[in-house]
């Protein structure tokens, strides 16, 4: 009981923190951080389906990406040739049919932003 009343305290204490800092009484929301700025949700990137089998996709939306490159490696950082087709709209398919089992990395980059993020995904 003690300890259900210290956490409702807090969470009182942290409502009205958060009331007060906005000075209209309105609730930080989920699209704003602690210094109620936006967040940034350029460059969403979706790699489906996973597990894969002949193919994975990748998708890229609300992207500031100018020169998007792809990297593939093994789970143990060999890097594997692949040759990428564009699909439109953002969307890339990447043939991974003659990989064997396992998991494997994809990365997108954009060396011209300093763009650079790995993806894991599962060929079955």
């Amino acid at each position: 009981m003690h300890n259900k009343l210290i956490i409702a305290s807090f969470a009182c204490l942290l409502s009205l923190a958060a009331w007060s800092q906005s000075g209209t009484g309105s609730v930080v929301s989920a699209e704003t951080n602690f210094y109620n700025q936006p967040l940034d949700i350029s460059n969403k990137i979706e790699i489906y389906p996973n597990p894969a089998v002949e193919y994975v996709i990748v998708e890229i939306s609300n992207s500031t990406l100018t020169n998007t490159e792809f990297e593939m490696h093994s789970i143990i950082g060999n890097e594997i040739k692949i040759s990428p087709e564009e699909i439109g709209n953002g969307r890339f398919r990447v043939p991974v049919k003659d990989f064997a089992t396992g998991y494997y990395f994809l990365v997108v980059k954009d060396e011209v932003l300093r763009f650079k993020k790995a993806y894991r995904f599962l060929k079955n």
